[in-house]
């Protein structure tokens, strides 16, 4: 989950003891993350000019044009676009004073977005996470097809998602809602309050319950974001989606798109999504509506249709044996409790006997030919 705010403590000695567990406030002025990103760019940035044979210069006046150059070699030797933002960004991080002392640097990453349109994730459309989610129950992976839905249906940060435990949600039997607790997200730092969403898509709402039933308050919706990922990307290639290019943001955009077609308020999409300016909800919108339209992916689909049934008949009868698929090979530790024989069908025993019987019929027929 996204770093939380401490309630300020009554005494000076307390406060100066959360203070140290929190760390300086030079270092929480970007999340670690971000400061990794920044350190490898700015470091980028300073080989380019040990190669180049030139070297920081004390008047921060000459900084622009350097930081110019060094943007004309990431755009000419084919470098992302995030990767010039990130120089930017950190050089003035580490000197905060360079700030409006790099006009022609800014200058040039704006014509960079200009002539460059991002490659930003595809919305997902709705049938498609349906199938993707169909695919998770027939699978096993019960919990990854959880946060599908909550992904989707919230319109949730990629971050935001895969750190979600069964705790942050709340609801009663009786709601046709599940209440779900972010805490300090990166839009609720600028604000100092926490945030939160409402799952509120019937049944959606009926299988993240079931779901709530077997899990553990610990439980989270990925045991890591390596394996979130890896399913996800398992996911799109079983269902042979694999060409359209769908990304893990690819379930907020599409979420985004899903809601605006049903109420087409973008006041409510600003809420809901947790947008705090117009301008970022509307590229959203535009762009995702537009992807959408020119994306045919028939619900017929061969390679989709059976787990878009599967989805399906489970909100009919959402009721889950266990959350994940049962674990092959060795698990490690010591004793021998906790590990369940998987007995195979008795037709395969009668089988494997049928081989057995007749092996030993023909090596004993052998046997006797060899003394005659």
């Amino acid at each position: 989950m996204p770093r939380k705010r401490l309630l300020e403590a009554a005494e000076p000695g307390a406060r100066a003891l959360q203070r140290q567990r929190l760390g300086t406030l030079r270092e929480l002025t970007v999340q670690p993350a971000t400061r990794k990103r920044y350190t490898k760019a700015t470091d980028g940035f300073l080989q380019f000019l040990s190669h180049e044979g030139l070297e920081l210069p004390r008047d921060k006046a000459r900084m622009d044009p350097l930081v110019c150059d060094y943007i004309e070699h990431l755009w000419s030797t084919g470098a992302g676009r995030a990767l010039a933002c990130d120089t930017l960004a950190g050089l003035q991080d580490l000197q905060p004073n360079l700030r409006n002392h790099l006009p022609g640097a800014w200058r040039l990453l704006k014509t960079w977005h200009v002539n460059e349109i991002p490659n930003r994730a595809p919305p997902l459309p709705e049938h498609i996470l349906q199938s993707m989610v169909g695919w998770a129950f027939f699978k096993g992976h019960v919990t990854f097809g959880v946060s599908l839905l909550i992904g989707f249906y919230t319109m949730l940060r990629t971050g935001e998602l895969l750190g979600l435990r069964s705790s942050h949600m709340i609801t009663t039997s009786r709601q046709k809602q599940v209440l779900i607790s972010l805490g300090m997200t990166k839009g609720g730092k600028r604000h100092g309050a926490a945030e939160s969403v409402i799952l509120g898509f019937e049944p959606a709402v009926l299988l993240v319950k079931q779901w709530m039933n077997k899990a553990a308050p610990a439980t989270p919706l990925a045991r890591s974001p390596a394996q979130w990922r890896a399913l996800f990307a398992l996911c799109l290639q079983d269902l042979k989606l694999t060409q359209y290019e769908f990304r893990p943001y690819s379930l907020r955009r599409g979420g985004a798109t899903f809601w605006f077609s049903k109420h087409q308020s973008l006041d409510q999409i600003l809420v809901q999504g947790r947008w705090h300016t117009q301008k970022s909800a509307r590229i959203y919108l535009n762009e995702g509506l537009s992807v959408l339209a020119s994306m045919r992916i028939p619900i017929q689909n061969p390679n989709i249709h059976p787990f878009f049934t599967v989805f399906h008949n489970t909100v009919k009868t959402p009721r889950f044996g266990t959350l994940e698929p049962p674990q092959s090979g060795r698990s490690g530790g010591r004793g021998k409790r906790g590990k369940r024989r998987v007995r195979a069908p008795k037709h395969v025993f009668a089988r494997i006997m049928v081989v057995l019987f007749f092996s030993r019929l023909s090596l004993l027929l052998h046997s006797e030919h060899t003394k005659n």
